[in-house]
């Protein structure tokens, strides 16, 4: 008797693992079709998958010598698309800006708030030219060191929506993190500890979105 409990859970525990296995080759294989094809394809199933698999997923690719930041990229573009419609519905006032604290310049004038940076607006990095559109559109703009002034900014002003910049992971994780409030992001281009870039028009292109709809240049902005 003892035996056949044994087997039967040995039995579970392969059967678990088979199913997990599949739940991770649909999220690539999803996932992957959807960078490519810029095309969503069971959405929630796909996201779900990737919520369950995630931490698995990760090793797995590492040990098969892939880019371990694949699954943050398909789950960064995955929720981008689905929050599209519901992001373009919102009003500016009810969107903050969330942006690294390596992205500043490294003679940053800027000083650390109870809420992060507060940018002076100096022109010497791109916080600058979205401090400048953020403050036209009266949206929220933070500069934070680390996901923990994320907690401090909800406390200190109600948002429904939050557009994200950061390295692959630390943009997934808040995203996720933010569930079930609608988020958009943008990916560094350059990440790291200081002189992090990224590309200024995608992130002007989202700012541009909430209610009033803009069509802000970079040029027409650090004309402001």
């Amino acid at each position: 008797m003892d035996m056949n409990i044994f087997t039967l859970v040995g039995e579970i525990v392969v059967v678990g693992v088979v199913i997990i296995l599949i739940l991770i080759a649909i999220s690539l294989i999803l996932g992957v079709y959807q960078l490519e094809n810029k095309k969503l394809v069971f959405p929630r199933v796909l996201l779900f998958a990737i919520n369950l698999t995630y931490p698995t997923t990760k090793r797995m690719l590492k040990l098969l010598n892939m880019d371990e930041l694949l699954i943050d990229k398909i789950s960064i573009d995955l929720r981008n698309r689905l929050h599209h419609n519901d992001f373009k519905e919102l009003d500016a006032k009810d969107v903050i800006l969330i942006l690294p604290h390596c992205l500043r310049a490294q003679k940053c004038p800027a000083v650390l708030g109870n809420s992060g940076l507060e940018c002076v607006k100096c022109g010497k990095c791109s916080i600058g030219t979205f401090k400048k559109m953020c403050d036209k559109k009266e949206i929220g703009m933070y500069v934070v060191p680390g996901s923990t002034f994320i907690k401090q900014v909800m406390k200190q002003r109600p948002f429904k929506a939050a557009i994200g910049v950061a390295c692959p992971i630390d943009l997934n994780n808040m995203m996720t993190s933010l569930a079930p409030l609608t988020t958009q992001g943008a990916v560094l281009l350059k990440d790291g500890c200081i002189n992090t870039m990224v590309n200024e028009d995608d992130v002007i292109d989202l700012l541009n979105i909430p209610k009033p709809v803009t069509y802000y240049t970079k040029d027409e902005i650090d004309n402001f």
